[in-house]
């Protein structure tokens, strides 16, 4: 049983931060939210025109848009959560692709601005908690906005203990940098700076149209100097951390989508 952090770049300049730990977890809440999650997981079985299924569908899109760094943090377990300290973690990164130093720079930085980020949202989903009760509930349809805001808060909660956690571990020095050739093998040689990319046509015409509503399958395809699709896969079979597959995936899609966003917003710009 241990905990380790993976450092996959997406282009070469932003690289995306995951957690695989395989420590029970001794806390309650955390087990019921476990046990919550499948249930949420189980509507995606509901007929197609149910109102299950179409909850499901839209709590799924609303969810995959939470910042993916959100999503790393609430991987990291807390130190409440964990029967003894850990001594030692490894943070495994591609030494071909990056430096560790700007690994760990950028890590200690994420963390020092992500713990009042998360602390300030938390008290503002636990402010409209109470408001959200008074909605008006028809029977056997949910709450929509009270189960929004729990989840918010709990999601906000989850992300500082981690990141509390994270800084725990980054006083003590118990962070331990090494190099990931398997990671090194995959991706290589493969990746651009983010101001080199080359995006296709259908991704220019989608986001110079509307760069706030642009039709993000564009971002799916193969994108040269962008890891793709397939070298996800591989990392996740090469590495065998099933749960890497959707995270990496959710931060192509927003890193690649600011970064669209950016340049052809201000290219519309002066157009215009």
């Amino acid at each position: 049983m241990n905990m380790r952090l993976y450092v996959i770049p997406i282009v070469k300049n932003r690289w995306v931060y995951y957690c695989h730990s395989t420590i029970p977890s001794t806390s309650r809440l955390t087990r019921a939210v476990d046990w919550a999650s499948r249930k949420w997981d189980a509507l995606d079985k509901a007929k197609q025109d149910s109102w299950k299924k179409k909850l499901h569908v839209r709590g799924t899109s609303i969810m995959n848009q939470l910042d993916y760094q959100e999503w790393f943090f609430k991987s990291v377990p807390s130190k409440e959560d964990i029967e003894k300290p850990l001594n030692k973690v490894h943070v495994q990164y591609p030494s071909s692709i990056l430096k560790e130093l700007e690994v760990k720079n950028e890590l200690e930085e994420l963390v020092k601005t992500r713990i009042p980020y998360h602390k300030k949202y938390m008290w503002y989903s636990a402010y409209w908690v109470p408001i959200a009760c008074t909605f008006v509930i028809v029977p056997l349809i949910p709450n929509i906005p009270l189960a929004y805001n729990l989840f918010r808060l709990y999601s906000h909660y989850k992300a500082l203990k981690g990141a509390d956690h994270l800084k725990s571990l980054i006083d003590y020095g118990s962070l331990e940098y090494t190099d990931d050739e398997r990671v090194d093998a995959i991706v290589g040689s493969t990746l651009k700076d983010a101001s080199n990319l080359e995006f296709p046509r259908d991704v220019q015409d989608t986001f110079r149209l509307s760069s706030k509503k642009p039709n993000l399958r564009t971002l799916e395809q193969d994108i040269d100097g962008v890891l793709s699709p397939t070298q996800i896969k591989n990392l996740v079979n090469v590495l065998n951390v099933p749960g890497l597959e959707i995270e990496l995936n959710r931060a192509r899609l927003q890193i690649l989508k600011a970064l669209a966003a950016k340049r052809f917003a201000v290219n519309q710009q002066k157009t215009e």
